[in-house]
């Protein structure tokens, strides 16, 4: 009988960590769309920069390069308030449309038909008023010490 018990509990256990160690994934009203930004000159001096934050949003307008990828509703990318580089989608979560993108005057990026209200401090980009429930979609974003990269 102790054996079978021992055997039982290792199991268990052995479940227990398999299942502790698995990262879970935020899911997102957003759908995935590939991401490729990186930062040069005077968007890179910018984003240096704890509170400052850029929108790459794609238009008839603006002029990026070929490789440079948008995501779903344009990208993001912001140095939130203890210095870390961070990037998501501009498409707010409760709309999930190109056409409505969220507002951004750094801490906070609010969609403008909504009304959710997302906070940037830390980096979180939670919606912390308004119908909103998930975060903004979020990207991969590093600083490699002469570019900020931005990807997914």
């Amino acid at each position: 009988m102790k054996g079978f018990l021992r055997r039982h509990q290792l199991m268990l256990l052995l479940l227990l960590t398999i299942c502790s160690c698995t990262e879970l994934e935020e899911k997102s009203s957003i759908p995935d769309h590939e991401v490729y930004i990186k930062t040069f000159g005077n968007d890179y001096t910018t984003l240096r920069i704890a509170g400052n934050s850029i929108s790459y949003i794609p238009s008839q307008n603006s002029v990026y390069p070929t490789n440079f990828r948008f995501g779903f509703g344009g990208v993001l990318i912001y140095r939130d308030m203890e210095d870390k580089i961070h990037a998501c989608d501009l498409a707010c979560p409760v709309e999930a449309t190109r056409n409505i993108l969220v507002e951004v005057k750094m801490p906070f990026a609010t969609c403008p038909s909504c009304g959710s209200k997302f906070d940037l401090t830390f980096g979180f980009a939670s919606p912390c008023e308004g119908p909103a429930k998930e975060t903004l979609k979020k990207y991969n974003a590093i600083d490699n010490g002469t570019a900020i990269i931005a990807s997914y």
